[in-house]
């Protein structure tokens, strides 16, 4: 197990052993299979000492391009699945490569799946096409189990980040577990591991290795300026592993769909916006969202409706400038300033055409008035990178969504619905489904004719989410 990928001569060769020998590494450690990912358990006391596991697994780290930024993963089947954040991908249009630094020679890869995108933590499962095993990182636990079966605070940790100017290695950094609960409701539900070892920008994904080279938590955020970051968990990936839908046959496919427009529907009727934003279709959100904000930037491009961005702006200085105001009272007074911006005055100070609805008006101010408010606030940036940083947000794919969502309320508001039935329709590049739902009482603005509502949905990341939601065609109500 000590040949060197060097001692080879030919070319043809290298790769294949230097990748085997690494992928094996670890083979004696306890496999658990979800679905078609198998995930290895490492040994607290790994053959060779736990240096020596590190330095293995340090093979399958990965650097990940995205065409708007980079971010990490590790691989967790040698057959080619990885474990990265959820927020290094969904607003990329497409990867663009994902490269291990530390194979000999360095590999990378451009052919990369979105496998399934975890609707509730800051998690995704990738898979790259290879045609031989890649070196993987054993977890510390193939089940899911409390923090505390196999991490403590204090416990030494290591996290890797890319090594200068772009080099083909990886830096590392040491540090312990100073907190293994650390509560964050903006980075998402459920506890995170505090550690000391400084995060940067772009280790996202990376693994949180333990003194035996095992996985114990996906480095995911950390607050501006200080030292240490945060990582999620390890347990919370076997738990995206072991409730990530089987989506292989068309009965499994039709009950899903089935279960999430439900879902969907449910979140909706009680108020639960979060919940409803999760299933809604990230490539339908874009397609909203850009055509809104194409709209109104291009009409506040107008000399008349520059004075309103510019009062909209002003009136946050004003919250901002109130250091008696909590931060309660601040962002009730912005719901109020964002929902005058839906009336048809301030439609047309804007110079908008009847074709931008009000509910996509009121989307765009919120969205950006909230990322402003909280970059001026808590962030501390001066008022023009504020407003780069509200424009950024804008981009993500949660603003996204609130515009997709105001659409879907649009449509159903003040209607009580039920699923009449669903559809699997076969597309050229992925399935859909229609969910037809039969409508009680008026129904909008006090209609009487009882319309049906079809809510179309889109196989997208692994899993069915809502897009377009409107009245259904003759062919949709049967």
């Amino acid at each position: 197990m000590h040949a060197s990928a060097r001692d080879w001569r030919l070319p043809g060769r290298v790769v294949l052993v230097a990748l085997s020998l690494g992928a094996l590494a670890c083979a004696s450690s306890r496999g658990r299979d979800y679905q078609d990912v198998t995930v290895h358990e490492g040994a607290d006391r790994p053959r060779g000492g736990g240096d020596g596991q590190i330095g293995r697994s340090r093979q399958g780290i990965a650097v990940i391009e995205t065409d708007v930024g980079r971010g990490m993963g590790f691989v967790i089947d040698p057959t080619g699945f990885l474990i990265t954040n959820r927020h290094v991908i969904e607003d990329a249009d497409h990867i663009v490569s994902v490269r291990f630094p530390e194979l000999s020679p360095t590999q990378s890869f451009e052919s990369v799946q979105v496998v399934y995108i975890d609707p509730e933590h800051d998690l995704a499962l990738l898979r790259v096409n290879t045609h031989v095993p890649l070196p993987f990182v054993p977890l510390a636990t193939r089940k899911v189990l409390p923090i505390g079966k196999y991490l403590q605070e204090s416990d030494e940790i290591t996290t890797y980040s890319r090594g200068r100017d772009d080099a083909k290695w990886l830096s590392s950094d040491s540090g312990q577990v100073d907190r293994l609960a650390v509560y964050n409701a903006a980075a998402g539900p459920g506890a995170f591991v505090g550690v000391t070892a400084p995060i940067r920008r772009g280790q996202s994904g990376g693994p949180v290795l333990d003194a035996a080279g095992r996985a114990v938590g996906v480095v995911t955020w950390t607050w501006r300026e200080s030292a240490g970051g945060f990582a999620i968990p390890i347990a919370q990936a076997t738990r995206m592993l072991q409730q990530r839908p089987d989506l292989e046959g068309a009965p499994e496919r039709l009950e899903r769909a089935t279960t999430r427009s439900r879902s969907f529907l449910t979140a909706l009727g009680r108020g639960d916006v979060e919940g409803a934003r999760r299933i809604t279709s990230p490539s339908f959100a874009r397609k909203v969202r850009g055509e809104a904000v194409s709209a109104i930037l291009g009409a506040a491009e107008n000399d008349g409706a520059m004075p309103v961005m510019q009062g909209f702006v002003a009136a946050i200085e004003s919250l901002v400038d109130s250091p008696s105001m909590t931060t309660e009272a601040a962002y009730n007074r912005l719901r109020e300033m964002v929902s005058r911006t839906g009336t048809d005055t301030f439609r047309d100070e804007l110079g908008l055409d009847d074709g931008v609805e009000s509910s996509q008006i009121v989307s765009f101010f919120f969205e950006f008035g909230q990322a402003y408010y909280a970059a001026r606030s808590f962030g501390h940036e001066d008022q023009e990178t504020a407003i780069a940083s509200a424009m950024r947000r804008l981009q993500t794919i949660d603003a996204a969504r609130t515009f997709a969502l105001a659409t879907a309320l649009d449509t159903l508001a003040g209607s009580a619905v039920e699923i009449e039935t669903v559809e699997l329709v076969p597309g050229a590049y992925a399935p859909t489904a229609v969910v037809t739902l039969g409508s009680e009482g008026p129904g909008k603005n006090g209609e009487p004719d009882n319309p049906r509502i079809a809510v179309h949905l889109r196989l997208e990341w692994g899993d069915w989410y809502v897009a377009s939601v409107g009245r259904a065609a003759l062919s949709d109500a049967g």
